[in-house]
This record gives structure tokens, C-alpha cells and sequence, in this order.
């Protein structure tokens, strides 16, 4: 291991020197030799987010696809009520002239029924009515005394009411048939009716849900398309459930979202500290901590690269709501002791590997020193022998 890192510093070194003939008046720069840990040191990018929001989301509409037709520019101020994001409504506004005319249709069907309905069953009593009327006559002839009738006579007025009685049940039967049938198919017409205004009032509420107001003031934020790998646009075709605009809650605090690449798998974890810096503001470093760290790495939704990666949240211990503006990039480096105890150690600037493959320390007075090194990070290496606490050594200057 010691070998690897003695050529990696020769390779540094090596190039170092190429830099340095190129800028012959570069002063040495003195530092000097403490105690302190060789540190692993991981380099992220992410974007700023407030921890809550609002979001306006595409609605669920019998269309699954919604083009977009409008939205507030990226980082516009609206106020409350106002539009903030519209669909494309075409495919409904056609559509729904004939939706009120099957409606219509659907209406005069319903009153036609209704009056025929009624027709039917006003013959139906009247023919009831006519047949009790048959019988009630039909019972007072069969009342006469029979021994005042010839003995024919007397027996076909009793047949005549029984057939008058029969009429009357049968027409009653009819009657209670007519009213239920008509009962049933004025609920299947009331039921195809209901369904054709349902149809109307669907259509008129989903146009109505095209057209998204901001809930409250705030600054427009414009999602990420999850296939592209852009913000969204005007013509994006965007499915339900997706967050085209966010109202962010500065207010409530803000929060930096990254990605680690699979390949630094285990470098970090959650509650690890480390810097973030705004590219906006490269020189105002945040103290931040990992919140969270998903467990699986993922590929973006719908993209064709292999590349995964495993999705951190990071919590910043102060926020300038002056500066910060949700979707802002950040640089992010996390960093993490590599042994427990605390090294002595040198700038890797200030040591010099010959071609032999020996380190050696490039001091203050001018003089090169060995040394033996132990592990090493981008910018510092641990010193096992050649050196002690307090010595200054020069980094940079003519060769």
C-alpha cells in the first residue's frame, strides 16, 4: 500500500514540477506539521429544496396523457388564487357538445317513456274500471231470485258473473303487470339518463381541474421531467400523479438532495457531516449532515443509462432565506476520519518522491528530508517517521 502511495505522489509531484516551470514566480506557501486525521473524503452535487412544499400535481382525468398548455415561469412570484399551471383541454371540450346532446337524447327518451307509460296504464284501468262495472251488473242480474227466471236464465246470469269475476282479475292482473314494468324500465331510463348528465358533469368538472391556482404566495418552482432529465415544459405530455410545480415553504426550512453513485457504496451513512457550498456562493460553507441514505440504489425513472445510484437527503444547520432559492446546486463534500486516532500529518503539497520511489519532505529552510509515510487523502499524508509536531515545511515555489 505504501508503495501505491508513494507513486501516486511521484505522479502528483511529477506533474506539480511541469505546473510550477510554467509559473516560476509562484511563492512557497509555509505550513507546518500537527497532529490531525487522514480523512475520506467524498465530492457530491445536489440541488436545494425547502423540507415542505406545495405541490400542484397532474389531476386524474379519464385522458391518462395531459399535454401541458401553460405554466408560470420558473421562479415567478404569484399570489394566492392565481393561475399557476394549465392543461391542455381540447380532448374534452369537443367531446363534450355531444356528450349534452346524447344527454337531450337521453331526456326525451325519458319524457316519451313517461308518457306512453302513463297511456298504458290509463287503459289498462280504464279496462279494469269497465270490467268491475260488467261485473257489478252482472251480480245484480244474479241476485234475482231464481224461481222468478226461467231455470236457463237463472244459470246464465251466474256464469255471467263468474266471467265477469274472471275479467276483473285478469284485468287487475294486468294492470299490476303494466305498473311494474313500467316502474322497472323507468329506473333502467332513469339510470341511462343519470349516467349521460354524469358524463357531462365529469367532462365539465375535469376542464374545470385543468386549470391549477396557486393555493398560496409564493415562488414557482418547476419539477424535473423524469424521463429527460430537464425541467418541464410547455407541450410536455405528463401523466397523473407527477409534480409539475412546487410552491416551496422557505419558512420551513431547507434541505440539499443528491445522489451517490453505487460505486462509493458504504462511503457513506447517515448522520455524517461535512460541508455544502452553494456555486452560487462558493466560498460560505454550511455545515450539513446526511439525513437520509436510501438503502437500494436506483436508475432514473425511464432512462436508458446503467448508471444507478442511491438517493440522500442532507439537513443544513443554518438557512439565508436571503440567498437560498429552491433548485439552487450545491457542492457537497462529506468526509469522515479513515483510523480513529489522530495522525500526524503533512501536506501532500510539500512532499517530493524521487525516482528511486523515497518520499521526502520539502521543509522551510530548504532542505529535503526522508520521510515514511503512512496512509494518505487528496490533501494530507500521515508521517511515521522524518518529522515531528511543530516543523514547517514549504508547499510550492521554484523547484
Amino acid at each position: 500500500m505504501k508503495r501505491l502511495v508513494l507513486v501516486a505522489l511521484a505522479c502528483a509531484c511529477s506533474g506539480g514540477g511541469a505546473h510550477r516551470a510554467d509559473k516560476v514566480e509562484e511563492r512557497a506557501r509555509v505550513e507546518k506539521v500537527h497532529r490531525g486525521d487522514v480523512v475520506d473524503r467524498v465530492l457530491l452535487t445536489g440541488t436545494l429544496h425547502a423540507t415542505q412544499s406545495e405541490d400542484l400535481n397532474v389531476p386524474r382525468t379519464p385522458t391518462w396523457e395531459l399535454p401541458i398548455r401553460w405554466m408560470a415561469e420558473d421562479g415567478a412570484t404569484v399570489k394566492a388564487g392565481e393561475r399557476a399551471l394549465e392543461f391542455d383541454n381540447s380532448s374534452f371540450v369537443s367531446t363534450l357538445a355531444e356528450k349534452k346532446l346524447n344527454y337531450l337524447d337521453a331526456l326525451m327518451q325519458f319524457h316519451t317513456f313517461e308518457d306512453t307509460s302513463a297511456l298504458d296504464i290509463a287503459q289498462k284501468q280504464f279496462e279494469l274500471d269497465n270490467a268491475k262495472l260488467v261485473l257489478a251488473k252482472a251480480k245484480v242480474q244474479a241476485n234475482v231470485p231464481a224461481d222468478l227466471l226461467p231455470a236457463r236464465t237463472a244459470q246464465e246470469r251466474q256464469l255471467e258473473q263468474k266471467r265477469a269475476e274472471v275479467a276483473v282479475e285478469k284485468a287487475e292482473k294486468e294492470l299490476a303487470s303494466a305498473k311494474a314494468a313500467s316502474s322497472l324500465e323507468k329506473q333502467v331510463k332513469q339510470i341511462e339518463l343519470d349516467k349521460a348528465k354524469h358524463t357531462i358533469e365529469d367532462a365539465e368538472k375535469a376542464i374545470s381541474e385543468l386549470v391549477l391556482k396557486a393555493p398560496r404566495d409564493g415562488i414557482i418552482v418547476i419539477g424535473e421531467h423524469p424521463w429527460m432529465g430537464r425541467k418541464f415544459q410547455i407541450g410536455d405530455s405528463v401523466q397523473p400523479g407527477w409534480t409539475i410545480v412546487s410552491l416551496p415553504d422557505i419558512s420551513s426550512g431547507m434541505e440539499v438532495r443528491a445522489e451517490l453513485s453505487d460505486v462509493d457504496d458504504g462511503r457513506v451513512h447517515v448522520g455524517m457531516a461535512g460541508t455544502c457550498a452553494l456555486d452560487a456562493y462558493p466560498r460560505e460553507l454550511l455545515p450539513c449532515v446526511v439525513k437520509e441514505l436510501m438503502p437500494v440504489a436506483s436508475a432514473k425513472t425511464g432512462g436508458q443509462s446503467l448508471r444507478r445510484g442511491f438517493a440522500l437527503v442532507l439537513s443544513l444547520e443554518k438557512v439565508d432565506a436571503t440567498k437560498m432559492r429552491p433548485g439552487m446546486s450545491v457542492e457537497v463534500v462529506l468526509t469522515s476520519p479513515i483510523r480513529e486516532r489522530p495522525d500526524l500529518i503533512v501536506p501532500r503539497g510539500a512532499i517530493v518522491v524521487d525516482k528511486a520511489g523515497k518520499a521526502h519532505a520539502h521543509l522551510a529552510s530548504g532542505e529535503l528530508r526522508d520521510v515514511e509515510l503512512g496512509v494518505c487523502d487528496a490533501q494530507n499524508c500521515a508521517v511515521q517517521r522524518g518529522l515531528a509536531d511543530g516543523e514547517a515545511v514549504s508547499i510550492g515555489g521554484a523547484p
